[in-house]
C-alpha cells in the first residue's frame, strides 16, 4: 500500500505591488505575458528588487487544528530555498541547497530528494523562489502563456500559465487592475489541484509584501495557513542559511550494544508481519511498509492509550483523502530493535486488512523509521529480517547493487517492463505484483495479455480501478522475470495516477529476491531467492470483495463471464462462509489462499442476499 501523506508546504511567492503603471491597460497587457510580469515588478518595487539578494521570513502556522511555526529564507539571485517548521510538537523542513533537494523529518534525519518528480518540483520552487518570471525568459528560461480572464466576486484576474525548465507548469491568477499575484494553483503529480492564495498585502523596505497565505487543495479542513510575524530584506545573501543540515539523531539501538539483530516475520497474504511491542505493552502485529510511516489504527490506540491530537490529510492509492491524528510514544520495539520517542499517525486501515478473524487485528505499520535508522535485509524464504547499524554494514552476499532514489520517504527504483525503462516504487506494503500506472502504460503503449480481467486495489484512502493480466517481462538490474503477473492502473487521481512514477513492484515480485535495504546511503542490494525461478499459477474467480463487519464479505464486483458470475453472485450478496469455514475465522491470508487456487478448483461459498440464504460454487479458471 503505498501511500503518500499531505506535507507542510508553503509556496513563497513574488512579491507583488499594488500600484498601477501610467498609461497601461488590462487589454493592452495580455497581449503580451512578460509585460504583465514586468509590471508586477514595477508595481511591487521595480528597482528594488535588484537591490535585494535574500528573504527570511518568520510566521505563525496552523494546519487541522493545529499550531505551530515557520522560518524560511529565499535566495532571490540563484533560487535557493531553505524552511524549517515545528506544528503541533512536529518538526521537520525541507529546502535546496543549488545542488540537492533534501527533507529533514520530524526527528532531524535528513535524506536528498531526487526522484525525476523531486527535480521537477525543485525547479519549480526555485523558480518561483528567485522570482524567475521577473525576468525574460531568455535570461531565466520558462514557457509564459496568457489564458485568458477569470471573473471572480467582482475582480477580474489575468490567468498565467507557466512551465520552468525543468519544472512543473503552474498557473499565476492576476489581479488586472492592481497588478497583484491572487493565487498560484499547480496540479501535484497524483491529479490534485494545489492553490495558494497570498493575502494582506503591506509596505516593507520600499517592497509590498503579502503577510498571509493560505494552501488548500479543495478540501477546507486541510488547509494550511501562514501569518507572517517577520520579514527580512538583505542585500548580500548569506550562503550559511541555505546549507543542507547534518544528521545528528540518536534514537535507536539494539539490545545490548550489538550492532545487528534477526527477528521473524511472517508473511500475511502477501505482507510482511511482524510484532511490535509499544510502550512496553504485549506486542502486537504490524505491517512493515517499505514506503509507509509509524501508523496505529485507532482501535490499536485506544488499547494503548495513545492520545492523537490534530487533523491532517493522506492521499493513498485512491481518488479521496482520509483524515489522520498525530500522536508520540515513548519507544516501540521488535526482537532487540528498539526506537525512542517516535511520531505514530493515527488512521484507520481497511478492515479488510486488519481483521484476521480469531487472530490478533493488524494494529498498524512500520517502515520508513525504522529503515532510515538500520540496513535492512528482507529474506523471505527464511522468513527473517536483519538490521544492521548505519556504520556497521558491509555488504558481504552474491547480489548486486542498484541505486535507490527517494521522493521523500518512498523509495524508488529503475527497472524495465517488457524492455521499457521507468522508475518505480519499492512497496513491500503492497501486495500485488507489478502495478503499472497508465500514463506510462499509456505512453509506451504497454499492454497486458493472458486472462485478463478488471480487479480493484484497496488500501489507504480508498481503492483503485485496476486491469489485471500479465507482462512480457519486468527486469530488475540483471534479473528478468518472464510472464510477471501485473495490473495496469486505471485511476485518474491519487498515487496509481502518477503521471512521472511508472508503477509500483509489490509483494509478488519482491518475494523473488532477498532485499538488502540501505536508505542512508541511497542503495538496494538484490539477490535471486530460493524461489526466483518458481512459476506461480493462481485461479481466478472473477469476484471482488469488502469486509465491513467482522462476519462479513460484500461482494463489491461481479466480472462478466467470471466464474463468479455463472455462481449466480450479485454485487451486495454478503459471504458467510468459504468451504464451510465462517468469515469470522478468516483473515485475508486465508481468503486468498482459497480464492486463488490452481485452475479448477471448486470454492463452495455461503451467501446471504437480503434474508434469503444460498450456496455458490466457483470453479476457478486460469
Amino acid at each position: 500500500m503505498v501511500m503518500r501523506f499531505k506535507h507542510l508546504h508553503f509556496a513563497i511567492a513574488p512579491i507583488l505591488g499594488l500600484a498601477v503603471l501610467a498609461n497601461s491597460s488590462a487589454a493592452s497587457l495580455v497581449k503580451d505575458p512578460q509585460a504583465i510580469f514586468d509590471a508586477m515588478k514595477e508595481a511591487s518595487g521595480g528597482s528594488r528588487w535588484d537591490a535585494i539578494g535574500e528573504l527570511d521570513f518568520t510566521a505563525d502556522i496552523s494546519e487541522g487544528g493545529l499550531m505551530g511555526h515557520r522560518s524560511f529564507s529565499e535566495d532571490l539571485h540563484t533560487g535557493r530555498n531553505r524552511e524549517l517548521y515545528d506544528l503541533g510538537g512536529t518538526s521537520g523542513g525541507d529546502g535546496y541547497d543549488g545542488h540537492d533537494s533534501w527533507f529533514m523529518d520530524e526527528k532531524g534525519i535528513v535524506s536528498v530528494r531526487e526522484s525525476v518528480q523531486a527535480r521537477r518540483e525543485t525547479a519549480t520552487d526555485s523558480y518561483i523562489a528567485r522570482n524567475g518570471w521577473f525576468r525574460p525568459s531568455t535570461a531565466d528560461p520558462a514557457i509564459k502563456r496568457y489564458l485568458g480572464e477569470q471573473h471572480e466576486a467582482g475582480h477580474t484576474y489575468a490567468v498565467m500559465r507557466v512551465t520552468p525548465r525543468g519544472g512543473n507548469a503552474f498557473d499565476a491568477w492576476i489581479d488586472v487592475d492592481s497588478h497583484l499575484l491572487n493565487r498560484v494553483m499547480e496540479q501535484t503529480d497524483t491529479g490534485q489541484t494545489e492553490t495558494t492564495w497570498y493575502l494582506n498585502y503591506k509596505p516593507l523596505a520600499g517592497l509590498l509584501l503579502p503577510f498571509t497565505q493560505r494552501t488548500s487543495d479543495g478540501n477546507n479542513q486541510y488547509d494550511t495557513s501562514a501569518c507572517f510575524t517577520k520579514i527580512v530584506t538583505l542585500a548580500k545573501v548569506d550562503d550559511k542559511h541555505f546549507d543542507m543540515p547534518a544528521s545528528s539523531v540518536h534514537d535507536a539501538h539494539i539490545d545490548g550494544d550489538a550492532t545487528a539483530a534477526k527477528v521473524p516475520f511472517e508473511s500475511y497474504g502477501g505482507e510482511i508481519l511482524v510484532d511490535v511491542s509499544i510502550n512496553g505493552a504485549k506486542p502486537m502485529p504490524f505491517l512493515l511498509d517499505s514506503g509507509g510511516l509509524n501508523l496505529l489504527t485507532p482501535d490499536a490506540a485506544q488499547k494503548l492509550g495513545v492520545l492523537g491530537e490534530g487533523r491532517q490529510a493522506v492521499q493513498g492509492v485512491g481518488d479521496t483523502e482520509q483524515s489522520m491524528k498525530s500522536a508520540r510514544v515513548k519507544s516501540y520495539r521488535l526482537g532487540a530493535v528498539v526506537l525512542e520517542d517516535q511520531r505514530f499517525l493515527i488512521l484507520d486501515l481497511p478492515k479488510i486488512l486488519t481483521d484476521r478473524g480469531e487472530r490478533t487485528p493488524i494494529a498498524g505499520i512500520i517502515g520508513y523509521e525504522l529503515l532510515r535508522r538500520f540496513v535492512t535485509r528482507i529474506d523471505y524464504d527464511e522468513k527473517e529480517l536483519t538490521f544492521v547499524s548505519n556504520e556497521a554494514f558491509q555488504y558481504t552476499g552474491n547480489g548486486v547493487r542498484l541505486p535507490l532514489q527517494f521522493d521523500d520517504r518512498t523509495p524508488l527504483v529503475v527497472a524495465s517492463v517488457d524492455k521499457v525503462p521507468g522508475t518505480f516504487a519499492l512497496d513491500t506494503g503492497d501486495m500485488g505484483d507489478l502495478t503499472v500506472f497508465k500514463p506510462f502504460a499509456k505512453t509506451h503503449d504497454i499492454s497486458l495479455r493472458g486472462t485478463i480481467f478488471n480487479g480493484r486495489a484497496k488500501g489507504v484512502a480508498g481503492e483503485a480501478a485496476l486491469t489485471v493480466g500479465q507482462l512480457g517481462s519486468l527486469s530488475l538490474g540483471p534479473y528478468t522475470l518472464n510472464s510477471p503477473g501485473a495490473s495496469l492502473g486505471a485511476s485518474k487521481i491519487g498515487e496509481f495516477a502518477s503521471k512521472v512514477l511508472a508503477g509500483n513492484i509489490g509483494h509478488g515480485v519482491l518475494s523473488k529476491f532477498v532485499l538488502t535495504f540501505d536508505y542512508a546511503h541511497r542503495q538496494i542490494y538484490v539477490e535471486k531467492s530460493k524461489t526466483f525461478n518458481a512459476i506461480e499459477r493462481h485461479g481466478h474467480s472473477g469476484i471482488n470483495f469488502d469486509r465491513q463487519r467482522h462476519d462479513r464479505l460484500i461482494v463489491t464486483r461481479v466480472e462478466p463471464k467470471s466464474p463468479a458470475a455463472a455462481s449466480g453472485l450479485h454485487v451486495g450478496d454478503q459471504i458467510t462462509a468459504i468451504n464451510g469455514i465462517p468469515i469470522s475465522h478468516m483473515g485475508l491470508d486465508d481468503i486468498k489462499e482459497v480464492t486463488t487456487q490452481p485452475a479448477g478448483a471448486h470454492v463452495q461459498l455461503s451467501a446471504l442476499r437480503g434474508k434469503s440464504a444460498r450456496q455458490a460454487t466457483l470453479i476457478l479458471i486460469d
